[in-house]
């Protein structure tokens, strides 16, 4: 026996207004009820900031004991992250806003996520180039590869732009070998060391990473503080049968030589394992590749190389060309904006502060709802005769929408 069921000559356009309605009103209910959910690797990203919050609460109390004071003009949240606008030991021209940005404990949740993104795993071999103008950020790194257990090689430079470590007894080589000394808390209860990362070297930083711009008394500053943390310092120097080649030549023969120490010392000191990422802290020139470098590379992480990479030389360069990610800290204020933490806080910013610890997501159960909603309504208009019995019209109406007729 055939079976008979109904079907609307035409779907009435009352019937497509009211689901378009329906389907409005849904988007509606969708956006207005979202749900805040934890980002991935909430509880590594969590021990990494309040690591990263330590070690910048210790870094205040010895600035305030060293001093010169606080500025709380340049330095509203008080950190004592921030330098001078000038002193024997600065390098460069610095960008204040960028400085006072970085000065914030989550940016160590946002190294978590980059390293992870970029697969690195427990026990693995990371390089690092850190530099003295953004010490806050070398904290930050810091503090994620402690807590995610990795095994740091770092480079450091000594010497700071505006507004960095640019504090002649309290630089990057100072607050690097404080973060590394024993403490005791409030009781005089011993205190492991906050980080146990040392710097494989360091070198003097500025203009090509030779000092230049700083003054035979600042590069005597910046020495000692290489010399006073037991540090080695990163030494560079022509091989006599290159040093009578024009002075622009021997700039450039310089600047490679530089970049081949560095990747030799990476090298030696992983022992033949493999490096699984590099991180570059500011835009020192061996490091990113001059200022073409600095820009060519996507700041956060960039796991292929740019575009005409092979126009520029650098760490950064020679790491992508072989396959290492490069993790670029720089453009602080746009990776501030890209996970939602707060542009040049005026207080500081507590730990679990921002997009990369919570998102705002949509609910999985309001979204299939919703959905289920508009499937059935659907269902109700085009296959079956109920939508034409709820919005059937008066007798005499239009063709389009005359009785449903039996189909066979």
């Amino acid at each position: 026996m055939k079976n008979i069921y109904w079907r609307p000559r035409a779907v009435s356009r009352p019937a497509l207004l009211l689901i378009a309605m329906i389907s409005l009103a849904g988007l509606l209910v969708v956006e207005r009820w979202k749900v805040p959910q934890d980002q991935p690797y909430f509880e590594e990203k969590i021990k990494a900031a309040n690591l990263a919050a330590d070690a910048f609460a210790a870094v205040r109390a010895a600035r305030v004991e060293l001093g010169p004071p606080i500025d709380p003009v340049n330095d509203p949240a008080e950190t004592g992250l921030i330098g001078l606008p000038m002193s024997l030991v600065t390098s460069v021209l610095g960008d204040i806003s960028a400085k006072q940005t970085s000065a914030n404990p989550n940016f160590a949740a946002v190294l978590v996520e980059l390293l992870k993104e970029a697969n690195v795993q427990e026990g693995d071999v990371v390089a690092v180039g850190a530099s003295g103008s953004f010490p806050a950020l070398n904290i930050a790194t810091y503090a994620a590869l402690e807590s995610l257990g990795v095994r740091p090689l770092v480079i450091s430079s000594a010497s700071a732009s505006q507004w960095g470590a640019n504090v002649p007894q309290l630089m990057w080589p100072d607050m690097e070998h404080l973060l590394k000394q024993k403490r005791k808390d409030d009781e005089g209860k011993e205190l492991p060391p906050l980080f146990n990362i040392k710097s494989i070297a360091c070198s003097i930083g500025g203009n090509d990473d030779q000092g230049a711009g700083l003054t035979e008394e600042g590069l005597k500053l910046v020495e000692a503080s290489i010399e006073r943390n037991g540090l080695t310092q990163l030494r560079v120097e022509l091989p006599d049968n290159l040093k009578n080649l024009p002075p622009l030549d021997a700039a450039i023969e310089l600047f490679r030589a530089n970049i081949d120490k560095r990747m030799k010392e990476y090298r030696d000191s992983a022992k033949g394992r493999p490096i699984a990422a590099y991180i570059n802290v500011g835009g020192g020139t061996v490091s990113v590749g001059k200022n073409l470098g600095k820009t060519m590379f996507t700041p956060g992480l960039n796991t292929r190389p740019p575009r005409h990479v092979r126009q520029i030389d650098g760490v950064m360069a020679r790491f992508i060309n072989e396959g290492v990610p490069v993790i670029h800290m720089v453009h602080i204020n746009a990776l501030a904006n890209r996970f939602t933490l707060p542009l040049e806080p005026i207080v500081a910013p507590p730990v679990g502060e921002g997009g990369v610890f919570v998102g705002i997501d949509y609910s999985r159960p309001l979204v299939i709802g919703v959905l289920a909603f508009i499937l059935m309504c659907l269902y109700g208009f085009i296959r079956t005769d109920i939508g034409f019995r709820i919005l059937r019209s008066s007798k005499g109406g239009s063709k389009r929408e005359m009785h449903p007729e039996p189909m066979v």
